[in-house]
């Protein structure tokens, strides 16, 4: 599962399999714009830069409480 997020310029909704918490751009999959994640909206209240990380895992939105898991592409080791 993903983190999902929407496009302030276009309004789609975009999913990452990487959580991108170093704050490196994530790309939109509609309008191809790079965003930076606090230029990002709640894919449920349309707020803007709503994530706060409960855990090493979860994400709440701040406004409407609209929680996501994030699972790593990555094998543990």
């Amino acid at each position: 599962m993903a983190v999902c997020w929407r496009c302030p310029i276009c309004e789609g909704v975009s999913c990452e399999d990487d959580a991108n918490a170093a704050g490196r751009a994530l790309a939109c999959d509609n309008c191809e714009r790079a965003l930076l994640p606090v230029e990002t909206l709640c894919a449920v209240c349309e707020s803007p830069n709503p994530w706060s990380r409960r855990d090493s895992v979860h994400y709440i939105c701040r406004e409407c409480g609209n929680s996501q898991t994030f699972y790593s592409h990555l094998a543990a080791s």
